[in-house]
């Protein structure tokens, strides 16, 4: 009985010409070959930027997590760039510097307090909670201290401008610099999360667990429904 050829390795399907270029260049034109599909998916979140773009105002928020989504899973290779900078320049969206802020607030930044504060204010506010929390605190810390209502130093950062947040940043930094810094927020976090994690070992799924700023220290605040609370306990007999 006949058997069927067995197809040809991916890069011998790809035209020599359209291999050229390096390893970028392959890698290029290995993606456009291979998945149609994520090039019209790419294509569909390079038009939201520009819509975005367009449009402005609280849009901010949805380009850069488009922006996010091409930079992350790296669809710019579909569209024929070998860097995600390149696409940018090439397909005239924004600057680098503009990609790099909005993907900042996006990861780090709930989509509420960003919109309410627009994109300069939203972004200084970004690098004064990183400069309360400390160089080892990740996105998802970021995330949890800004959670609720965004203040800073007792005030709605809503009533801050820009230069005054960046103020409150640079005091920050010299309390941290001449050793009187807040306890580390970077550490409280960590607690936090590794208790939310005993408690749903434990059987509390629906405990919430977070770290708060709360003069003269960091405390971490617990909170529980009924179902958990009664799974807590059980567990603490």
């Amino acid at each position: 009985m006949p058997t069927r050829p067995t197809p040809a390795p991916l890069a011998r399907r790809i035209p020599a010409a359209a291999r050229g270029g390096g390893a970028a260049g392959g890698l290029v034109a290995e993606s456009q070959a291979a998945a149609p599909a994520l090039r019209r998916e790419a294509e569909a979140l390079v038009q939201r930027v520009l819509d975005c773009r367009r449009r402005a105002g609280a849009d901010f928020f949805e380009m850069g997590r488009a922006l996010l989504e091409l930079r992350r899973r790296k669809l710019y290779l579909a569209l024929g760039h070998p860097t995600f900078a390149a696409m940018l320049e090439e397909r005239r969206l924004v600057s680098v510097s503009l990609a790099t802020r909005l993907m900042a607030i996006v990861r780090a930044i709930p989509r509420e307090a960003a919109v309410q504060l627009g994109p300069e204010r939203a972004f200084e506010w970004l690098l004064t909670l990183r400069t309360q929390a400390g160089p080892e605190a990740d996105d998802e810390a970021i995330r949890e201290l800004a959670g609720g209502e965004p203040v800073l130093a007792g005030r709605p950062v809503a009533e801050l401008t820009k230069r005054q947040i960046a103020e409150l940043r640079r005091r920050i930094l010299a309390r941290r610099l001449a050793g009187r810094a807040d306890p580390d927020a970077a550490e409280a976090h960590r607690l936090a999360r590794s208790l939310a994690q005993r408690l749903r070992r434990l059987g509390a799924d629906d405990a919430e667990v977070s770290a708060r700023y709360g003069r003269p220290r960091w405390r971490i605040r617990l909170d529980l429904g009924l179902p958990a609370a009664a799974a807590l306990l059980r567990a603490l007999d």
